[in-house]
């Protein structure tokens, strides 16, 4: 099994337990009380919000299966076919599939000059391994911050597993800077006998193919499903639509809890926009202007908040909230939770 294949193996192994072809693992979520909301109605809450996961799963899995590049994907496979005969001891067919691979690669770069990274293999999980209980979390966080003092980062990283609550994205990307060379490089090495080395930089290659991740909250899809229901409840259920609004507001503290851009200023206006929305229902004001708002200011947050992380690059945060400025279409749930 050559490098690439072991790589890819780890990426696989990330998510053993937790990557399903359909919605089949979700934790128990809302803290909604059964004696504000009937049994009936929680069951529709939890339909709609499995609903909505998986749309945003299927949305996800969609978006990174369009931003795959056929041409870099043949290049690899011309690549591990070069592989495989200098194996089988054809130096002419080694050399030959580097040729088409190398092909490939300089018609990306002709046609992406600017580009670094062109994407090759996608995984989407859903992972819900962060617990409710706000105390437990803040031990999780305390306990990581001792191991990271003490530098016992496996442990934080085990660690760090049980804070998540997220349909992560993980790219393969073929960056465009080295392939290039190291598949000249290896022909070059070929034609010059140097069979084993030849080898060695193509599985060096192979192994060193660079993967972006993106995380989308499940708090912020979970207290947005809340906000919906809450306001189709408004009129003929203002307990049930109280509830609702406590716990969206809940949510959103669960997400910034959990790290997902912590820092955010965000949070706290939504926060109050939510304790509005619980005041309008209370009152039994109307509610849809307020919600229509709430709607568009959750847009370029959640964006922020799940914008693609590259580890080469630390300005790519910046660059992505002035990209994605706007998402909601008129206060469409499905449209406003689609990236």
């Amino acid at each position: 099994m050559n490098r690439y294949h072991r790589f890819f193996r780890r990426l696989q192994v990330l998510f053993v337990g937790i990557l399903f072809s359909s919605l089949l693992f979700i934790a128990p979520v809302h803290a909604v009380s059964s004696a504000a909301v009937s049994p009936e109605r929680l069951n529709q809450l939890d339909t709609s919000l499995q609903q909505e996961i998986e749309k945003e799963r299927q949305q996800a899995t969609a978006e990174a299966e369009s931003k795959l590049d056929r041409e870099a994907i043949a290049a690899i496979e011309e690549t591990k076919k070069a592989i495989a005969a200098i194996e089988r001891g054809k130096t002419q067919e080694a050399i030959a599939a580097l040729e088409r691979a190398t092909g490939k690669i300089d018609i990306l770069v002709a046609q992406y000059p600017k580009l670094a990274l062109i994407p090759v293999a996608a995984q989407v999980a859903i992972i819900d391994f962060a617990p409710q209980d706000f105390n437990l979390v803040d031990r999780i966080r305390k306990q990581v911050k001792a191991v990271v003092i003490a530098e016992d980062f496996p442990a934080a990283r085990e660690l760090l597993n049980n804070l998540m609550s997220e349909i992560r994205t993980a790219i393969v990307n073929l960056p465009l800077e080295r392939y290039p060379d190291a598949t000249k490089q290896a022909a070059r090495l070929l034609n010059e006998g140097k069979i084993d080395e030849a080898k060695g930089v193509l599985q060096l290659a192979l192994s060193t193919l660079v993967v972006t991740e993106q995380a989308r909250p499940l708090p912020l899809v979970k207290a947005h499903t809340d906000l919906v229901t809450a306001v189709t409840l408004a009129e003929k259920d203002r307990d049930a639509a109280q509830r609702l609004l406590e716990d969206a507001r809940a949510q959103l503290k669960l997400a910034q809890e959990l790290g997902y851009a912590r820092g955010d200023r965000e949070y706290a206006a939504f926060d109050k926009a939510i304790k509005n929305l619980e005041r309008q229902v209370k009152a039994r004001e109307n509610t849809a202007g307020a919600f229509a708002k709430l709607q568009e200011q959750f847009s370029s947050f959640f964006n922020r908040v799940s914008e693609v992380v590259k580890p080469d690059d630390s300005s790519n945060r910046a660059e992505a909230r002035r990209r994605d400025a706007s998402r909601y279409n008129g206060g469409n749930p499905r449209n406003a939770l689609a990236h």
